[in-house]
């Protein structure tokens, strides 16, 4: 089993405006039962029975929201021991996957007191169940892993979406793990698709969805990155070199939190941002994804956090009206129309039609232009 968690909580959520917002981006949104993306990603990462750290890395404006998230989890579980494990560390600014994960893994390997970091890294803000599906699938991950593999989780595909990255099977089994969950050898990984390349992913039957969960071993990531940056992108490792490991842990309402290390936020500066999909994964020779047995949604626009929620609240009326969407915070009336996505929160009001809400983003970047205009 995976001894660490990194859970990557730095994403500003934009496609989800105006509930997602800087002060209190998508993965600090309550879901359906009251909890949050974030705390939702906790409680897997602790049902994991991790040895180690539950890593929580976040901007620096944030840390107060995931003390607060850390707490309710460990009131919801009536177990105190949530605040030993999990371990809050801030980052001076967004610089995408890889960088957050290189300079981990590289505080993880720095802590004297394990032989072996065996690490599994997830997002804040998707949503995963069942947990004892995802907990058996990781499992079957963190063997790969040790065998000093990059070990992704493939979604078995049930439409030819184009805002995921796929991943290419090869056709070959991996070596077996268990008896659980199977696992192949990665062909290749592939960018967003258009529509027309989606449907033939689909139909060719070798292609699942990427999503975005990792596992590996911290010395084996933090040599590949050595490896490929030589390669492709020497900003990333030579970003860090000046960077110490040394800083210290105190607690923010009985919740440890890193002291942001000497030298990180140098190493902000100057590292580009991008992906650990660009970075290493697209590039590495060492790659074996485990078939998913859980459902997986990146709930990345509205229509797809609307299939979570009852599609009209206690508070909004229809009246012929039919398949319309509402989350707002005043009372609101339907008359005459359908297939409406209405959102409002925060002094502000969202109205799209079912299926265009990825438009959402460029919108967003239009009213900026306003508001600087």
């Amino acid at each position: 089993m995976c001894t660490d968690v990194l859970i990557l909580a730095g994403g500003s959520g934009e496609r989800l405006w105006p509930v997602s917002t800087p002060a209190r981006p998508k993965q600090f949104m309550a879901l359906g039962d009251g909890e949050s993306f974030l705390g939702s990603a906790i409680r897997r990462a602790w049902a994991l029975g991790v040895s180690g750290e539950i890593c929580v890395v976040t901007r620096r404006d944030w840390i107060d929201l995931v003390v607060a998230d850390v707490i309710a989890l460990a009131a919801s579980l009536n177990d105190p021991a949530v605040l030993d494990h999990v371990l809050v560390m801030s980052e001076p600014c967004g610089k995408n996957t890889a960088p957050a994960i290189y300079w981990t893994a590289k505080y993880l390997l720095s802590l004297k007191r394990r032989e072996s970091v065996n690490m599994l890294m997830m997002a804040s803000d998707h949503i995963i169940k069942p947990v004892d599906s995802f907990v058996r699938d990781a499992e079957t991950a963190s063997c790969h892993a040790k065998d000093q593999n990059l070990v992704s989780f493939a979604i078995p595909p049930v439409s030819p979406a184009t805002g995921y990255g796929y991943i290419q099977s090869d056709g070959a089994m991996a070596a077996p793990f268990l008896d659980a969950t199977p696992a192949f050898k990665v062909q290749s990984f592939r960018e967003k698709p258009d529509a027309a390349t989606a449907r033939s992913y689909i139909e060719d039957g070798h292609y699942y969805w990427n999503s975005g969960l990792y596992a590996f071993r911290a010395d084996f990531y933090v040599e590949l990155s050595k490896e490929l940056s030589k390669l492709y992108s020497p900003e990333i490792v030579e970003s860090f070199k000046n960077v110490r490991y040394d800083a210290q842990i105190t607690k923010k309402n009985g919740v440890r939190v890193l002291e942001e290390p000497h030298g990180l936020e140098a190493a902000y500066e100057r590292t580009p941002s991008i992906s650990i999909d660009y970075a290493i994964s697209e590039k590495c020779e060492r790659s074996v994804a485990v078939r998913a047995s859980f459902l997986w949604d990146d709930v990345g626009t509205w229509d797809s956090l609307a299939k979570y929620f009852d599609e009209l609240p206690a508070s909004a009326v229809a009246v012929e009206s039919k398949n319309c969407f509402v989350h707002s915070e005043i009372p609101v009336a339907l008359c005459g129309v359908d297939d409406l996505v209405v959102v409002i929160r925060n002094g502000k009001a969202l109205i799209s039609r079912k299926g265009e809400t990825n438009l959402v983003k460029d919108a967003l970047t239009q009213l900026k232009q306003k508001d600087r205009a």
